[in-house]
């Protein structure tokens, strides 16, 4: 049932198996987790021009290879690209940085 696979996806990621944040927008209308994505979005956070060009990338689904060939950069570069995004917006996942650089209106 829908209720139980919410249970088990909400089970997931308090284990930490899943994000919270992203499985709140798949269970829910995506109005709740907006206004919490802007309250906690890093005031601070100044993305360099190649480092939204690999997050608008991954936010479509790419893996770090495809990236690369995309933009004409080696794997590692995109690697390092991509922690760099994930260190200046808080976050561990490309499901919460998506979210945030959404939020941030850089998507």
């Amino acid at each position: 049932s829908a209720e139980a696979a919410a249970k088990q996806l909400r089970d997931e990621a308090a284990s930490g198996r899943l994000d919270g944040h992203a499985v709140e927008a798949l269970l829910g209308d995506g109005t709740a987790l907006a206004r919490r994505a802007t309250s906690r979005t890093p005031q601070g956070a100044r993305l360099s021009a190649r480092e939204i060009d690999v997050l608008r990338a991954i936010s479509r689904g790419a893996s770090n290879k495809e990236v690369a060939q995309e933009l004409a950069l080696s794997p590692s570069t995109v690697r390092t690209h991509v922690e760099s995004v994930f260190r200046k917006l808080e976050c561990s996942t490309r499901a919460v940085a998506t979210l945030r650089a959404s939020a941030m209106g850089l998507l």
